[in-house]
């Protein structure tokens, strides 16, 4: 089973970038660079980012990518709250887990308490990632919004990871420490960031593999590297992707994805191209146990609106 993204299969275009960047707004684009030879600049947080179509069809920049990054720029007050609730809903259920432990005295418990509260934080995954622009966008969001963001897991197949690892090694200033798994002897490399030492709330980054539907490390974590056996056995409080449901064959293995990372309170958004993202899928998403909203139109930029493009958020019928 195959899950690279076909060009002739998809309703979508390359995102527009010499006409984007034309337009006035908190978030800039530019073929020939912003400030800094950024790609974009999210409130003057730049990014760095480079299309490399070489890699496959994940190396560019679609519309439904662009779309969501700016969503998270032009709606970052709705983004923060809806992460920090996240936020506060885990540090909520930390603490009653830790009262009803009977096994702890009393000092100890209240110890763990300011402990995790100390640690109060959300982690995230983004799926099908292709080039890691997304994830530095949710990064240099992050950084300029203080969102609680402890620690971002980038992931797609083994022949995309390194674009996304260059992706965010040339965008230091967001993140604190950058783990890089290599996707065939589970080996890892470690850099920590020169430029972020005095960001408050540095997230760390773990480029991964993930192939959508199979945990290698679920039922034999001995065979796997400890970093990998993380990713893989973890529950992310928000998970976020576009362009993933395009072909039908994908549907059941991304949705049992969702299903293995995320818990309760999860949030997800996913990026669609409506025209290629068959009603079967949501039908599929329903008898999983997920509930799901189209995020209102108005809330896209001008030229995503009346379009065939959408947002979805995600999460699990209580």
């Amino acid at each position: 089973r195959t899950m690279l993204k076909d060009a002739n299969q998809k309703d979508q275009r390359p995102a527009n970038i010499t006409a984007f960047c034309k337009r006035k707004g908190k978030m800039s684009v530019n073929t020939t660079g912003c400030a800094n030879g950024a790609f974009l600049t999210i409130n003057d947080i730049p990014v760095h980012f480079s299309e490399d179509w070489d890699t496959g069809i994940g190396g560019g920049l679609w519309s439904t990518g662009l779309a969501m990054a700016k969503y998270f720029e032009h709606h970052a007050d709705d983004v923060v709250n809806n992460l920090k609730r996240l936020s506060h809903i885990k540090y909520l259920r930390q603490s009653a887990q830790l009262k009803n432990d009977g096994q702890k005295n009393d000092d100890q418990k209240n110890d763990d308490i300011v402990t995790s509260k100390n640690e109060e934080g959300i982690s995230a995954m983004e799926l099908g990632s292709g080039n890691g622009f997304l994830s530095v966008c949710l990064l240099a969001l992050a950084a300029h919004q203080r969102i609680p963001l402890k620690k971002l897991v980038v992931t797609d197949l083994a022949d995309h990871l390194a674009l996304m690892a260059t992706t965010l090694k040339a965008n230091p200033h967001v993140w604190d420490q950058l783990t890089m798994i290599e996707p065939n002897d589970g080996g890892t490399s470690n850099i920590h960031s020169v430029e972020n030492q005095t960001q408050i709330n540095s997230a760390s980054v773990v480029v991964a593999e993930h192939m959508w539907g199979e945990f290698p490390c679920d039922t034999v974590p001995t065979e796997c590297n400890l970093q990998t056996h993380d990713v893989h056995n973890k529950k992310y409080d928000f998970i976020f992707g576009t362009d993933l449901a395009y072909r039908n064959s994908l549907h059941e293995p991304l949705i049992a994805s969702l299903l293995h990372f995320s818990h309760q309170y999860t949030l997800c958004l996913i990026g669609v191209t409506m025209t290629d993202t068959q009603p079967v899928f949501f039908d599929l998403l329903t008898k999983s146990g997920f509930r799901y909203e189209k995020l209102a139109d108005h809330l896209l930029e001008r030229e995503f609106r009346g379009s065939n493009f959408g947002i979805i958020a995600i999460q699990r019928r209580s």
